[in-house]
């Protein structure tokens, strides 16, 4: 009878540590991208509201890399800091056809002349498309 205690301790065992193992990968959050396109004008706000750094942008040909880089979104405002110099401005929000053929909210906020729009978000990271003909996309992540 005494060998049939420990093989029951050992099974007991097993199914406690893979438990332990579903509730750790089941905590585990998944991060979804959320496509901010068809989204309305203030749901985009508020996912986009906040202080971001601007880590790079890439386009077909080339990717360029930012350093003390930061925009700060503020709803109808931003300010953009790079290497401890502030500029603010508006973003100018408006609903358009970009260069790619659907709707978007434009913003004027790396260039005055060259709107670009929220594409999509996925966890702490932004992605913003520029709407010229360089059609850089934006990598920013939130701080």
């Amino acid at each position: 009878m005494k060998p049939i205690i420990p093989a029951t301790l050992f099974a007991c065992l097993l199914i406690a540590s893979s438990c332990n193992e579903k509730k750790q990968q089941a905590a585990t959050p998944v991060r979804v991208e959320t496509m901010l396109i068809d989204k309305p004008l203030d749901e985009i706000k508020q996912y986009v509201n906040g202080k971001w750094e601007l880590t790079s942008g890439k386009n077909a040909r080339e990717t360029c890399e930012f350093e003390n880089t930061f925009i700060e979104f503020d709803n109808d405002r931003y300010v953009w800091t790079e290497d401890g110099q502030s500029e603010s401005g508006i973003l100018n929000w408006r609903k358009n056809e970009t260069s790619s053929g659907y709707e978007a909210y434009l913003m004027d906020v790396f260039y005055a002349d060259s709107p670009s729009y929220p594409v999509a978000i996925k966890g702490d990271t932004l992605y913003i498309q520029d709407d010229t003909e360089t059609a850089y996309r934006y990598t920013l992540v939130r701080k």
